[in-house]
């Protein structure tokens, strides 16, 4: 299964919220039948590498696009076996 965006509000930055909700993705995946978890966020996104990297996911590749119109954007792709 793959999570596509992973927001939190800057206002709500630091507490948490991102961890939770990551844990509730690999409970749900896992109840499943997913072992395999995927997902993405922008190369500049310094913070969200970081808190993926912490949950254990690994980058497996960078994947220039355009995302919603915005050109030259790096997508870093990471996955995570259960």
């Amino acid at each position: 299964m793959r999570l596509h965006t992973l927001v939190v509000s800057p206002s709500a930055s630091g507490k948490g919220y991102g961890k939770k909700l990551v844990k509730f993705y690999e409970d749900y995946v896992l109840s499943h039948g997913c072992p395999e978890l995927r997902m993405d966020t922008n190369a500049r996104n310094v913070a969200a590498r970081g808190l993926y990297k912490k949950l254990g996911y690994k980058e497996i590749g960078i994947v220039p696009t355009e995302f919603n119109g915005i050109p030259d954007v790096q997508l870093v792709l990471l996955e995570k076996h259960l």
